[in-house]
């Protein structure tokens, strides 16, 4: 490569005459010597910098989020560093804020390095992803960091029979559920009242009759004016 080629050779070779003339052949020399140092320092710059591209590049391979959650892991677990650990696992929230491993285990992380109120959130967050998952023993451990004890039987199929009859809007499987929880529990308040509004929603309103009036008396007993109140228009406006 030569210094003055892009002004053509013939430019070239003037302008290095020129400089023998002012400077003699020695200068010339000089300045030779002088611009193949500079190219030296140029490209052992320009290597410089592509190796920096390629270390750039490796440790943006080495941000992914399988990545960060091995080296997160290993901090926590094998190093002992609670702090270091938690601040890898918010890196791959950052990335994917329902990631379920990184919420875990920033929790665990949080709790490690003695800030159990800034790890509750987010065992409460892993708590709904672990119900949502239906993965039991992860439920089960967050539930002991969190001292909430496991839904009963009852409960577990109220949910169910809640979510059937409002959020999916499917009357006939709600009224199915809220009877095996009458099964077991034949006073159960909240099943005897969402039963009723269950058959009165699936188009059964004389079946559903003596279930709002055996919820008015439960309310009543309970001094649950709003209830009571619900239940006794139900039973004026139908038959």
């Amino acid at each position: 490569m030569t210094v003055l080629s892009w002004r053509g050779e013939s430019g070239a070779r003037t302008c290095a005459r020129r400089r023998d003339s002012v400077a003699g052949g020695t200068g010339a020399r000089a300045i030779a010597g002088y611009n193949e140092r500079t190219m030296k320092k140029l490209t052992v710059a320009l290597v410089l910098l592509v190796g920096l591209g390629r270390v750039g590049a490796s440790s943006e391979a080495k941000e992914t989020p399988e990545a960060l959650m091995q080296a997160g892991l290993e901090t926590l677990y094998t190093k002992g560093d609670a702090e270091a650990a938690a601040a890898t696992f918010r890196k791959v929230l950052e990335q994917n804020p329902s990631h379920y491993g990184a919420t875990f285990q920033l929790a665990m992380a949080l709790d490690r390095a003695g800030k159990s109120a800034e790890a509750r959130p987010l065992w409460e967050k892993a708590l709904k992803m672990a119900e949502g998952y239906n993965d039991k023993a992860t439920a089960e451990i967050v539930r002991t960091r969190l001292g909430t004890p496991a839904p009963t039987p009852e409960e577990a199929m109220m949910k169910v029979g809640l979510d059937a009859l409002y959020t999916k809007g499917d009357a006939e499987a709600a009224a199915a559920t809220f009877r095996k929880v009458l099964e077991q529990n034949p006073s159960h308040y909240g099943a005897t009242f969402q039963l009723a509004t269950a058959l009165d929603r699936a188009g059964k309103p004389a079946e559903a009759r003596p279930l709002w009036e055996k919820a008015l008396k439960m309310a009543e007993g309970y001094t649950d004016k709003a209830t009571a109140e619900a239940a006794r228009a139900r039973l004026t406006a139908k038959p």
